[in-house]
């Protein structure tokens, strides 16, 4: 029986565990390893089971990274599971089809079989030695215009908590601005009663070096 290493980019499709299972079902194989990139317990929770039933590892998202690249995690892991685990025949592999050729390429080399989850057929398909469709997963219209709201009323909020640069929370917000505005003018007097000082003990020195060179 061929041993499969899994390695799943949740993100990649914003795939379900539904769209998962059906995939996992399609190739012909055994789950002898499995990790899941993007893994989020609150969004992902139903893949817990999974997880449990094959000790799956999983790896958190990444906050830089942009939506459309590939993981550069799974592309390591696949490389050093291929070099490192005689026991793996094959991968099933879902993730970004940009920049996954290499990948690709580099586990076909080391003669590991690979099987692609992609959406639809394509270039990068061909490249593999076989492929299982998988529905792509979106929000719906009312959870992007929840999520949208969700964003607008946390921007609102950042901006009624607090003054510009100063921390300070914003429940009186004119008198603590009339506050800093006080503090700001007290140092700005303070400093140039402090340069009237040092400029009129500098004259002070000079008109004594003059009066000893000349009396």
């Amino acid at each position: 029986m061929t041993n499969f290493a899994v390695l799943i980019d949740l993100n990649s499709m914003r795939l379900s565990y539904e769209s998962f299972a059906k995939a996992i079902s399609g190739i012909d194989g055994k789950v002898a390893y499995a990790k899941l990139y993007g893994y989020n317990n609150k969004r992902n929770n139903d893949f817990n089971a999974f997880i449990k039933s094959y000790g799956a590892e999983v790896a958190l998202p990444v906050s830089n990274r942009k939506k459309v690249r590939i993981d550069i995690r799974q592309v390591i892991d696949a490389v050093t599971i291929a070099c490192t685990r005689s026991n793996i025949d094959a991968f099933f592999i879902v993730c970004s089809e940009l920049d996954s050729i290499a990948m690709i390429n580099a586990l076909k080399k080391l003669g590991k079989k690979v099987i692609m989850g992609i959406s639809s057929p394509s270039f990068v398909a061909e490249q593999c030695d076989g492929y299982v469709l998988i529905e792509r997963a979106f929000p719906d219209d009312d959870d992007k215009k929840s999520e949208s709201k969700s964003v607008k009323e946390d921007k609102k909020d950042s901006q009624v908590e607090f003054l510009p640069y100063s921390g300070v929370q914003q429940t009186s917000q004119q008198d603590e601005m009339d506050k800093i505005k006080q503090e700001l003018a007290m140092i700005l007097e303070g400093k140039r009663r402090q340069k009237s000082e040092i400029e009129m003990g500098q004259s002070v020195l000079q008109l004594d070096e003059l009066l000893k060179k000349y009396f």
